[in-house]
């Protein structure tokens, strides 16, 4: 009886024990076939032997490789990542004005008792504004997510409770 290697099993548990090993030590198997195969010379012949490895190429990017390479050698980052940046940009932008605004808010709302109406009408309407503003975060992010490479990551989108939780501001003033 005889295995894929052609190794000669001669009892039956020796076949028992080949196929454990098959099932449950295949690393160390694995290491075995290849030290058995330079032993054995097969790899002795192949192109590039000796050579060092140039690790400066994608091997995932065939189809892009020129595009790649021109950019690189241009010094420019790739049109997704410059898109990723703006988008961070931005919602870093929004995010510091609605703590400054709550700040200001916050500050205001605690001195003056004649001006609590006009300011919780300032803070709603800067909420709105904001609203509008993450929606339209949210499209740039939603386009952005589609063109990313599915190795990097996502970009999550924003939500006013969220943005306004971060900076311990309430939707409403009251």
């Amino acid at each position: 009886m005889a295995e894929k290697n052609d190794k000669p099993v001669e009892n039956l548990t020796e076949l028992a024990e080949y196929r454990a090993r098959m099932r449950h030590d295949r690393q160390n198997l694995i290491e075995e076939l290849i030290q058995d195969g330079m032993d054995n010379g097969l790899f002795d012949n192949l192109p590039g032997k000796g050579k060092p490895l140039n690790l400066n190429k994608n091997p995932y990017a065939a189809d892009m490789e020129l595009a790649h390479e021109l950019l690189k050698e241009n010094d420019l980052p790739p049109v997704w990542i410059l898109q990723r940046n703006e988008i961070l940009a931005k919602a870093a932008k929004l995010r510091a004005e609605i703590e400054r605004q709550w700040q200001w808010h916050r500050q205001e709302f605690g001195v003056a008792n004649a001006n609590k109406g006009r300011l919780t009408i300032s803070w709603d309407d800067f909420c709105l504004k904001w609203i509008a503003e993450i929606a339209e975060l949210n499209k740039a992010i939603d386009a952005f997510n589609l063109k990313r490479p599915f190795d990097h990551i996502e970009i999550f989108k924003l939500t006013i409770d969220s943005e306004l939780k971060r900076v311990d501001a309430p939707r409403w003033l009251r």
